[in-house]
């Protein structure tokens, strides 16, 4: 089969998983390049039950810890090899993995939020009281605490 011929996949989630909310797999299928890795089909998966989740209300995680093609249950994919070496389009992909509460991302301070820090390291007798005295007492002009 060509590499970049177009295929149609549908999921399967393993049903020792325990689905928080009831995905239509079906109306939902994959439509990826044969040229793609399976480490991609597993990105797109796992970004597609975090949307499915988010939207019935309890967004939830997936990370896909093994894929196969459904054909053939017993032979877990690599994730470096291409799709078109074991998929035809139509065919079901399973997944099992674990699934945790979505992490809400971070969102990082801005500069003027942050609290600069020192740490003052070295071995034992190298002078960090001595150091840490001077500093505190001579440094009258900054804040240190």
């Amino acid at each position: 089969m060509a590499g970049d011929d177009m295929l149609e996949l549908t999921v399967w989630f393993h049903p020792s998983m325990q689905l928080p909310v009831k995905i239509d797999t079906q109306a939902n299928k994959f439509k990826v390049s044969g040229s793609t890795k399976v480490v991609d089909l597993m990105e797109k998966a796992e970004d597609f039950f975090l949307e499915a989740t988010e939207q019935a209300g309890q967004p939830k995680e997936l990370q896909i810890n093994v894929l196969w093609n459904t054909k053939d249950h017993k032979k877990a994919l690599n994730p470096n090899e291409l799709l078109s070496a074991h998929f035809a389009s139509g065919d079901s992909f399973g997944v099992y993995g674990d699934i945790m509460d979505a992490q809400k991302p971070i969102v990082p301070k801005a500069e003027e939020e942050k609290t600069p820090v020192t740490i003052l390291t070295g071995f034992l007798g190298s002078g960090k009281t001595t150091l840490l005295n001077y500093i505190l007492q001579e440094q009258k002009e900054k804040k240190i605490a």
